[in-house]
């Protein structure tokens, strides 16, 4: 379909395609031990079964609800372990760090939203969206670094609706704050860990509970298939996709045209974040 958005490729996918298929030698996650956090529903769940159709060696599954867990370790065709835990509860986080040992991709699908304009919200619901999808996001890294595949690892973080203005976004301040907080933290990950690839994702426009909890109306979007994102993820984290390093990324770009653009990307600034037209012409 035509790009409902501005769009970095002119083909724009709503549904899993040929180059993204985890099935593809060349994205193939064999041997690997992939770590997904919020992986007891929604696209955390269906990216934990992309890995494995990609034939992931063991997947890691974390999240609050050890029930939710359980059912997606039972759709599992490959070695998996269930760890109840919350991502913003850092003892426990590097207990399951210690217990799994080197791994060499994560997938950090925990996130929370919470919706109210800043005036008519608590502090604490506000800075929730930062304790979960930025702090989070450091306790896992700062956990799970240090027993990293030391020659080459992967982490991606999902990330939504940044590039949105906000007068778009009536209500979702906290969330979409901490989100935009997320592409610049993957971007400082990807710079002080040479052998980290580390990118922001933004899943699509994708039916589940924090899409509903956002107030958004799936009438009225252009909505994606929850394996799109899953199998890009998958494509992502493979070497393909290695000039996207510290980048910012849709699951909706067309992987083959992002291949053509590689050399530009890496050349610049381009798909990372700052103050929109910075460097500034003159002219």
């Amino acid at each position: 379909m035509d790009p409902p958005f501005p769009s970095l490729t002119s083909v724009w996918h709503n549904a899993p395609y040929a180059a993204i298929s985890p099935h593809l030698p060349e994205l193939s996650a064999s041997g690997k031990t992939v770590i997904i956090t919020g992986a007891g529903t929604g696209i955390g769940q269906a990216t934990a079964l992309a890995f494995a159709r990609a034939g992931a060696a063991n997947i890691v599954l974390i999240g609050r609800k050890e029930e939710a867990l359980r059912a997606t370790q039972e759709l599992l065709d490959c070695a998996s372990s269930v760890h109840a835990v919350s991502i913003t509860n850092e003892a426990a986080i590097i207990e399951v760090a210690v217990s799994i040992g080197t791994w060499d991709i994560m997938i950090l699908a925990a996130g929370t939203v919470s919706k109210g304009p800043m005036r008519e919200t608590s502090v604490d619901e506000w800075w929730q969206n930062f304790e979960t999808n930025v702090k989070g996001t450091m306790i896992a890294t700062n956990a799970f670094l240090p027993t990293a595949n030391p020659v080459s690892s992967a982490v991606v973080a999902f990330t939504s609706a940044v590039f949105m203005p906000a007068a778009m976004l009536n209500g979702l301040s906290g969330y979409v704050s901490s989100k935009l907080t997320l592409i610049k933290v993957m971007e400082f990950l990807a710079a002080e860990n040479p052998s980290v690839f580390a990118a922001a994702m933004h899943p699509g426009m994708v039916d589940t509970a924090n899409f509903r909890a956002s107030g958004a109306d799936a009438s009225q979007l252009p909505m994606d298939s929850i394996d799109l994102p899953a199998e890009f993820a998958v494509w992502l984290t493979s070497p393909e996709a290695a000039f996207l390093n510290g980048r910012f990324v849709m699951a909706n770009w067309d992987v083959e045209e992002l291949k053509a653009k590689a050399d530009k990307i890496q050349s610049g600034t381009l798909l990372t974040s700052g103050v929109n037209g910075w460097p500034f012409s003159p002219n």
